[in-house]
């Protein structure tokens, strides 16, 4: 007959296995949309700002205390600019909407991208 091993035992090993998660917060980060102002002018054409909405969902294990996002805008002749927003309080499955602005001198933009996040837990 073999050893038994106590009830106790098992539920210490349960609970010390448990006791190991990892808390790390993580979110899904996706551009719903964008649009970039456009002045026409007697003079000519000026292109402004962009303004992108975006939606971040809290996918992970705790709260997100505080949030940074980086947005990579591509303008036509190839030059990139990147501007970034912030944001607090995510609770564990939640999301929510928001949008930003990113500045462009005066050049007009074919894509948005996000590029880099940053989720803090105190």
């Amino acid at each position: 007959m073999g050893k038994m091993i106590p009830g106790f035992l098992i539920l210490l090993s349960i609970m010390f296995v448990q006791g190991c998660d990892v808390f790390e917060p993580s979110a899904s980060i996706e551009i719903i949309r964008w649009e970039q102002s456009h002045y026409e002018f007697s003079y000519g054409d000026k292109w402004g700002n962009v303004e992108v909405w975006y939606k971040i969902r809290n996918t992970g294990n705790v709260d997100i205390d505080y949030y940074k996002i980086w947005f990579t805008a591509t303008c036509s002749n190839g030059v990139t600019y990147e501007d970034w927003t912030n944001g607090l309080s995510l609770d564990t499955g939640h999301s929510l909407t928001d949008n930003a602005y990113i500045g462009i001198p005066d050049k007009q933009v074919q894509s948005i991208e996000i590029t880099d996040y940053e989720l803090t837990t105190y």
